[in-house]
């Protein structure tokens, strides 16, 4: 059983309690999706009831009753929070040492743990250089050795491509037959209709309805889109493709010859790649490809072999690079400098329209009541939309986005979208890495998928066929 009674909690120096009077209930063996708009206090729900607050994060808090189960497994939305070894399969080991396991019996299970989530990784491979979604299947193989009586699962597909979303979910419900099961989740297509309950929260923490998936999604499906809550027909909502790719566009940016070297392996081998102005392109392929890598070069942040160019002029360093391209990564707090939302997005502006263009871009993305706080207070899902309004705010010439609407709720998703296809029609040029099928399918201009080793694109006009690049 797990229970919140006349919960209230509040983060030092916030204006406003995240809960004031919250009271939820979820019963032995229950499965449990939780739903509401970005920043509403959802990852901070599972942190209470899995005793993370007040045991190890420290929040001025008070209840009439709590009840939290010690034996769960979480796994959170950004999975570098819960690593404390270098090597996989060290992190794997330290879980069963905590659990006692004898060390002959260690090396099955962590194959074991491995192999259910599709890991393949040797005993020398270090956490640091797994891709994101690699580590969110590392987070989760953890949870498979806990054995624990409850599952916290904050966000833990986010990072997944779609195979691998569609077999982790598979597994977790194998495996969740006698486990209280807590879920936050924005890509709900595989588990809405396994599911016990929606429990719904508005935007001030208070749980507004709470039901089975059939009655949510059938009296409260407005409500469910006002909130931005991702439900089965929340894709009908979204803006419209407004591009094409039947003009001229003119090249900018181009990398010949190219070879991405990971290690003393070949990662991806690159004959040639042009990208233009006024572009929209989509970047695809399994997790541990190299799409990241592929945009860390771009940037001249690692090394590759091959002619890297932009507008005839060859790039070697990273402040060259910094002249007409700007990266925002999958972890948005390695890019934050400054003490607010306001000044991280000011800074990048210049002239007598910065104030301006500044409070444009904190009402577009829906940052107006975070707008005093400190990048590192936001919900994952404000951070992100933060780290985008900085890449947007720069002005450059092409922006490199590496899983952009991981996290966000759909009104803040469809509300990027728009913003994307109004940039590119000015001329801007949205490289995104993305796993997001509905995206792929209806807004870029151009698809790049990484297979086996080489970039293979996609047109999407039938008079242009198909290509290596």
């Amino acid at each position: 059983m797990l229970r919140a009674k006349n919960l209230r909690l509040k983060y030092p120096n916030a204006p406003d309690k995240i809960f004031d009077g919250l009271n939820i209930e979820i019963k032995d063996k229950q499965k449990v999706l939780l739903l509401g708009p970005s920043g509403c206090g959802k990852s901070t729900l599972l942190n209470v009831l899995s005793g993370i607050v007040p045991n190890l994060i420290e929040l001025p808090m008070k209840y009439d009753d709590l009840e939290v189960d010690l034996n769960s497994g979480v796994i959170f939305q950004d999975p570098d929070t819960q690593f404390c070894m270098p090597k996989v399969y060290e992190e794997l080991a330290f879980v069963l040492e905590n659990k006692q396991v004898p060390r002959k019996e260690m090396d099955q299970l962590i194959l074991n743990a491995l192999a259910s989530v599709d890991l393949d990784v040797g005993p020398k491979q270090t956490v640091q250089k797994l891709s994101g979604g690699m580590k969110q299947k590392l987070a989760i193989a953890e949870t498979v050795l806990q054995e624990a009586h409850t599952l916290f699962l904050d966000e833990p597909t986010a990072m997944l491509d779609v195979d691998a979303t569609e077999d982790l979910w598979n597994h977790i419900k194998d495996m969740w037959q006698d486990q209280t099961v807590l879920i936050v989740e924005h890509k709900v297509e595989h588990i809405w209709e396994h599911i016990d309950r929606v429990i719904l929260m508005n935007y001030n923490g208070e749980i507004i309805a709470d039901d089975t998936p059939e009655v949510i999604l059938s009296q409260h499906e407005a409500l469910l889109t006002e909130y931005g809550v991702w439900h089965p027909h929340a894709w009908d909502y979204a803006p419209k493709s407004t591009l094409s790719s039947d003009t001229e566009i003119q090249t900018n940016f181009q990398f010949r010859d190219g070879e991405i070297i990971r290690g003393k392996k070949s990662l991806i081998q690159i004959p040639e790649l042009e990208i233009g102005a006024g572009e929209w392109i989509t970047i695809t392929g399994k997790n541990g490809s190299g799409k990241t890598t592929l945009l860390e070069s771009m940037m001249q942040l690692i090394k590759y072999h091959g002619k890297m160019s932009y507008r005839g002029q060859r790039l070697h360093k990273i402040k060259e690079a910094a002249q007409h391209m700007y990266l925002v990564y999958q972890n948005p707090e390695l890019q934050f400098i400054t003490n607010s939302v306001y000044e991280e997005i000011f800074i990048n502006f210049s002239g007598d329209h910065a104030k301006e263009e500044t409070e444009k871009l904190i009402k577009m993305l829906n940052l107006e009541a975070v707008r005093n706080h400190h990048p590192f207070e936001l919900s994952m899902g404000q951070k992100r939309r933060l780290s985008v309004a900085t890449a947007l705010s720069s002005r450059a010439d092409i922006i490199l986005l590496d899983e952009p609407t991981f996290g966000l709720d759909s009104h803040n998703t469809f509300n990027l979208l728009s913003l994307f296809q109004k940039r590119v029609a000015q001329g801007q040029t949205i490289v995104m890495v993305t796993h997001d099928p509905h995206i792929i399918e209806r807004y870029p201009t151009r698809r790049i998928e990484l297979r086996d080793h080489l970039l293979s694109e996609e047109q999407l006009f039938e008079t242009e066929g198909e290509r290596n690049v």
